[in-house]
């Protein structure tokens, strides 16, 4: 497990965040608020669906750009590579476009290089655009841990038509990780209060409260309006909840306490079965994770109602359709791995109920 150092300071997220329709025209007047020279990092679909409309608006801002297509692994190593072509072009700016990988992956690769981050998400699969952090891999694909930054990012820009063209399968898993911060907030306890936790955490927490609510009333129209291609209040809401909401929850926790069990069981996930679960997404394996969290916290009679409404999305409901068998070996695996987090408490009643939580997801 990762060695946690927080910074006192709280940082909130970007700089400037804009969502619309219509925002990939103005790109390049808003990164040339801070450098004239950009440098693209991006996944290869997604730069392909976006740069018929990007790049004018990079020319038409007088930018003089670099594209860097990038489809590893977020890790140091590739982070440092990069940065250093990034130098080598003269760049004076990092742009992230793509999914949750490439966000955090374009926030490493500027702080490698010395530079801001403008990150432009073409799915709200996460909350990584916004986020003062960013998650490292190994290069083969195991977690390593997490990278948390002493400033915020530059800017967030977010096409909502690029929202509504993305596979519905991003976004639910998006509504999913977004409404594991009110469940993950809460673990152990099934009841939170002010008196019993401090400001941060708790403010975070009735945050949490408000966007679980809203997603659990709006994400399935916003689902099924994203399966039309239709930019909708719903999918708009939806998207400032996603994106910038739930990144500001976990920027004021410091990335740190908005997750708990549900969140290391990816990370689990992540390191012990890296090929097996390689075709899952990071919320639909968060989303999964959850059922374990419930019954942690002691509200198992949440998780018929939370399995119904990620059935209404066609998200996995089990590790099976992760890709990660349930044998008695796998559970133990997770279960080990999960006790040597910091959100496992000691003690054999503590180790029993996450021995039975673990088998929720089975």
């Amino acid at each position: 497990m990762e060695k946690i150092v927080l910074d006192t300071a709280i940082k909130f997220g970007a700089g400037r965040y804009r969502q619309g329709t219509g925002i990939l025209e103005v790109c390049g007047e808003e990164v040339a608020r801070f450098g004239k020279r950009p440098f693209i990092v991006a996944g290869r679909r997604a730069f392909d669906a976006v740069k018929d409309r990007l790049l004018p608006s990079f020319e038409k801002a007088g930018l003089c750009w670099t594209v860097e297509i990038y489809d590893g692994q977020c890790s140091y190593e590739a982070a440092e590579e990069i940065a250093k072509k990034c130098a080598a072009a003269g760049c004076d700016e990092v742009v992230g476009v793509g999914g949750g990988k490439i966000m955090d992956f374009a926030k490493a690769v500027a702080e490698y290089a010395h530079l801001g981050t403008v990150n432009i998400p073409t799915s709200i699969s996460t909350c990584a655009p916004f986020t003062c952090m960013s998650v490292m891999y190994t290069p083969e694909g195991g977690k390593k841990d997490c990278w948390r930054y002493e400033h915020e990012l530059d800017a967030v820009l977010v096409d909502m038509q690029v929202i509504a063209d993305c596979p519905i399968r991003y976004n639910a898993a998006g509504i999913l990780d977004a409404m594991a911060k009110r469940i993950e907030i809460q673990n152990g306890k099934p009841v939170m209060t002010l008196d019993d936790n401090k400001f941060d955490l708790f403010s975070a927490f009735r945050m949490a409260q408000y966007t679980y609510e809203v997603l659990e009333q709006y994400g399935p129209q916003a689902i099924e309006d994203n399966r039309r291609h239709k930019v909708t209040k719903a999918l708009e809401d939806v998207t400032f909840i996603n994106v910038a909401v739930t990144g500001v929850i976990a920027n004021i926790t410091k990335s740190f306490s908005q997750s708990a069990i549900a969140h290391s069981m990816y990370d689990g996930v992540r390191t012990h079965f890296t090929k097996e679960a390689a075709k899952a997404l990071h919320g639909e394996i968060v989303a999964v994770g959850l059922f374990a969290q419930l019954h942690y916290n002691r509200l198992g009679a949440e998780r018929d109602a939370l399995k119904e409404f990620m059935r209404g999305m066609e998200m996995p409901l089990t590790l099976g359709e992760l890709g990660v068998e349930a044998t008695e070996q796998n559970l133990k695996t997770i279960e080990d791995y999960l006790i040597d987090s910091p959100y496992v408490a000691p003690g054999e009643e503590s180790l029993a109920l996450l021995h039975e939580a673990v088998r929720q997801m089975a």
